[in-house]
């Protein structure tokens, strides 16, 4: 999971204003997260950096019109998801934008499987084949709230739905997760929160897991 960042109010103004300097720390600064959140979507390293090459030529070229810092992530995000899921159906010949048949490897560390011991491994193949259940949007969901720190507004403008329908997909994303955590037996005297937090890779997730349904607040 990154760390929250945020862009310099002055680099974004000198951005705006043509300083390619300024351009260039915006780009080092995003172009990590939309590689990592494009190999969710494929393995094909090619189109994912043809991707974010062609939305950052269409920011910078559209960079005076951009309204607010706060925007820029939500487009950046938006924008690169339609370019690659876009490039994805010309190669696979099929609507994956509007049939959301796409692929989203949201997954347990693998290293963490290894080492983890016999019975934490079989819980961990508990999550992980409850994590293979969940839908792309729900992977999706999970990924830009817990792995991108983003708000349910965000979220729902990024996958275009409902912020109704966002809070609806992430509930019952949880919900198939901590049923398959809590079905194992013996999880709280093997699985302790530092393990989980290591597999997933987020605190937060983690913690959501753990939580009873009455005392979830995600």
């Amino acid at each position: 999971m990154y760390e929250i960042q945020h862009i310099d109010p002055a680099v974004w103004e000198a951005c705006k204003a043509g300083d390619k300097g300024a351009y260039a720390d915006i780009y080092k600064l995003y172009y990590p997260r939309l590689y990592n959140y494009g190999c969710k979507l494929t393995d094909n390293v090619v189109l994912i950096e043809d991707s974010i090459q062609e939305i950052f030529v269409r920011f910078w070229m559209n960079r005076e019109q951009m309204a607010a810092i706060r925007e820029f992530r939500s487009y950046l995000f938006v924008s690169f998801r339609h370019c690659l899921l876009r490039l994805l159906s010309q190669r696979k010949q099929e609507d994956l934008l509007n049939d959301e048949q796409y692929p989203f490897a949201l997954e347990i560390s693998a290293e963490q499987q290894h080492l983890a011991k016999e019975e934490q491994h079989e819980q961990l193949q508990a999550l992980k084949s409850a994590m293979e259940r969940l839908t792309p949007r729900q992977k999706e969901a999970i990924f830009f709230r817990f792995y991108e720190n983003m708000e349910y507004e965000e979220i729902a403008g990024i996958l275009q739905i409902s912020i109704k329908a966002t809070y609806k997909l992430m509930a019952r994303a949880i919900d198939v997760l901590r049923d398959a955590y809590h079905a194992m037996p013996l999880v709280p005297a093997v699985m302790t929160l530092a393990t989980l937090t290591i597999a997933l890779g987020s605190l937060q997730l983690s913690i959501a897991i753990l939580e009873s349904r009455s005392a979830l607040n995600f």
